[in-house]
């Protein structure tokens, strides 16, 4: 049998049993799943043992852990949760809270990772939604799609763009997304606020004035009420780490915008793997005895599924399968800026409700520079692909990780999570908008 034909027939089975661990009667952690399929790669030749640890992007998996580093800490020391409830403190109104769940969480997403947001916001939805009276899936779903939204301004925001930025040959990767997509970022934040104010009208029904008032403006009456074992405190547990690690994450964010200037004018060039990797030592330089709870609590599954992903699609592109499969699919041109960012759109929406938005643009990349889209002279195509692979997470559930990051921790905590039918009947309504907006801002502005 023709290697491209095994790399595929093994690319499928890992995404059936994607979605067989989805189910309840199976629970295969994703990253099980994809590092069976980088095995089964090297098992059956598709790609060389040495190829293999060749492929594993080692700046991308430096990023993350770096960046999950920092998150954890502000995470274990409280600042995460005290963000998110003084923001939930100015909501007045039903409108204004499911406003706060869309835009603030999605800007929140922009430099935390849309997937640390993802598991932030559950706990508040538990108990606001007990508290104020509305269904949890509006806040749920509002949740879904603003950290979806929020997270496409910034290569930090999530997995997908990092990959872009490091992969695309763009020589100043935060400052581009950060010029190119904020203002349709904004646009999209709030546009899905109006359309989600529109279709859950009925929910938005002040229920119980009184308890919401005391939520809206006595940030303490969340302390003072406990929900069974997880009281939502917005008191800082560990101030020394508070400190610490809020200093760090605004190096960070420092370090990324001064190392392009660096770039820009030929003095030093820094990758943001590095500066993530250097801050996060720092950081456990001088955490002390939190170290190693830190070091303990960083997701290293996501780690692992990169790394076997990066494998996965290395083979997929070696065999010649991927080439096969693109023979079927129109080709972006790169000399037609109108007719590329409509062809990236509509594959990226539609391939990444198959492959899910990540692994998706890891194997969109070898398309995109084999046809010619390399680094500055095609920002607006690379800008195009960040933002429709990501608000492609807002179509179906199978479109981005977050989606079932929320449904997983929402039903484990006895919320009822939103279904595919009901997540797409509005998802289709949000997802047009979206990338409506995009395409005019990065294609005609």
């Amino acid at each position: 049998m023709s290697q491209q034909y095994i790399a595929i027939a093994i690319f499928a089975a890992v995404y059936a049993l994607i979605i067989i661990g989805r189910t309840r009667r199976y629970r295969i952690p994703i990253w099980v799943s994809m590092l069976i399929g980088a095995f089964l790669m090297i098992v059956f030749q598709v790609i060389g043992l040495e190829a293999a640890f060749k492929s594993i992007n080692l700046d991308v998996i430096g990023f993350l852990f770096g960046m999950f580093s920092i998150v954890t800490a502000l995470d274990k020391s409280g600042v995460l949760r005290l963000v998110a409830i003084k923001m939930l403190s100015r909501a007045n109104s039903p409108d204004s809270l499911l406003l706060i769940f869309v835009v603030g969480m999605g800007i929140l997403s922009a430099f935390l990772v849309n997937d640390t947001i993802a598991l932030l916001g559950i706990p508040l939805i538990v108990y606001i939604s007990k508290q104020v009276g509305i269904r949890p899936l509006v806040l749920l779903i509002a949740l879904a799609f603003g950290i979806s939204v929020g997270s496409t301004m910034t290569p930090i925001g999530n997995p997908q763009n990092l990959l872009i930025a490091i992969q695309s040959g763009i020589s100043l990767p935060f400052i581009t997304f950060v010029v190119h997509l904020t203002i349709p970022t904004l646009f999209n934040l709030f546009s899905t606020y109006f359309i989600l104010r529109m279709y859950f009208k009925k929910d938005l029904v002040l229920l119980n004035g009184t308890r919401y008032r005391e939520i809206s403006h006595d940030s303490h009456t969340i302390a003072a009420t406990p929900l069974n074992h997880e009281a939502i405190s917005p008191i800082i547990e560990n101030p020394r780490l508070a400190k610490i690690s809020s200093a760090i994450l605004l190096i960070t964010i420092a370090g990324f915008i001064i190392s392009e200037f660096l770039h820009f004018l030929h003095i030093a060039s820094v990758g943001l793997s590095v500066i993530a990797l250097l801050d996060a030592g720092a950081l456990y330089l001088v955490s002390g005895s939190d170290r190693k709870d830190i070091l303990r609590r960083v997701d290293y599954s996501v780690l692992v599924f990169f790394a076997a992903m990066f494998v996965v699609t290395s083979a997929l592109w070696s065999s010649g399968a991927i080439s096969m499969i693109m023979s079927h699919i129109p080709s972006p041109n790169p000399n037609n800026i109108f007719q590329s960012n409509a062809v990236i759109s509509a594959v990226s929406i539609l391939l990444s409700q198959i492959l899910s938005n990540v692994p998706f643009v890891a194997l969109y990349n070898f398309v995109m520079l084999n046809n010619g889209f390399g680094g500055d002279a095609h920002v607006s195509q690379w800008m195009m692909l960040a933002s429709a692979s990501t608000i492609a997470g807002n179509l179906t559930i199978l479109g981005a990780a977050s989606n079932i990051i929320i449904i997983d921790v929402a039903e484990s905590k006895n919320l009822k999570a939103f279904t595919f039918v009901e997540f797409l009947k509005i998802g289709t309504l949000v997802t047009l908008t979206n990338i409506g907006i995009y395409y005019l801002f990065i294609t005609y502005l």
